[in-house]
């Protein structure tokens, strides 16, 4: 487990986090790959409800009212939040706190790239499995800390950025807290290469990190439009995922079911 050797103060993070950007606008073809993840979710549905921890401009929990789902966020600052409420999302501002939700009343939680800024993650996923039901999914994203991504940037890797970044996961680590906090994982996978973190200095200002970000996002619309660079990408993502070096990691992990009771004693 590798992780910051300094907390930072909550004044820290409230000077560092305002100035955080909002994205508002989301590319058509994460919209696609958020539309094949709910399509996974509908096995679980029961309560109806699904919670993104860290929902930001609510881009995700849109896609999933769509399908008719329940949704509710948490998020910090005004923007985010004016944002996700002017989409019909039932988001409450600061951490996640189990006693504003009924317990066992979520079917799905999710979490994007979230985990990593938390001063205590194993404290959130305690917090998270309160509010998941028994059978229910728990889904999450993070930064692959082994990754050839990190390896390609070696210190200018920009994942590793105090006070943004405070913990850092490979999938043994993050595996091992999942069971730690009470759930059983079902599936992790590592694929892709962030180009904007390979290619990004800390030093960097905002017109060249936009212009970069541009770049990688042209590439996935040339990916998206092959076949033939689509099967490309499919071989290289396997590859990259046997060998648990893909740049984005993400988890699938239930919280178990209560054991049947069998009427003996």
């Amino acid at each position: 487990m590798v992780f910051s050797g300094i907390t930072p103060t909550e004044q820290e993070l409230i000077d560092y986090y305002s100035g955080y950007p909002v994205h508002a606008q989301v590319s058509p073809i994460t919209l696609k790959r958020y539309d094949a993840l709910i399509d996974g979710f509908e096995r679980y549905r029961r309560t109806n409800r699904v919670i993104d921890v860290g929902c930001g401009a609510g881009n995700f929990l849109q896609r999933a009212a769509l399908r008719g789902w329940e949704v509710h966020g948490t998020e910090y600052g005004r923007i985010p939040i004016e944002t996700c409420r002017s989409k019909g999302i039932h988001v409450i501002e600061g951490p996640l706190d189990p006693t504003r939700y009924a317990e066992s009343s979520f079917d799905v939680v999710t979490s994007f790239e979230v985990i990593e800024h938390l001063v205590d993650p194993s404290a959130e996923l305690e917090r998270m499995n309160r509010i998941l039901r028994p059978g229910g999914l728990l889904y999450v994203t993070t930064p692959n800390y082994r990754c050839v991504g990190h390896l390609l940037a070696g210190k200018r890797w920009t994942v590793v950025n105090y006070p943004e970044h405070l913990n850092h996961f490979t999938p043994r680590t993050l595996s091992r807290l999942l069971r730690a906090k009470g759930y059983q994982p079902l599936r992790m996978l590592t694929t892709g290469i962030d180009l904007m973190r390979v290619r990004v200095k800390p030093s960097d200002d905002r017109s060249n990190r936009g212009a970069i970000d541009n770049q990688q996002e042209a590439l996935r619309n040339r990916l998206e439009g092959s076949a033939w660079l689509r099967l490309v990408k499919r071989i290289v993502d396997g590859t990259l995922n046997l060998l648990s070096i893909g740049d984005h990691m993400k988890a699938w992990a239930e919280r178990p079911k209560a054991p049947a009771w069998t009427g003996e004693t």
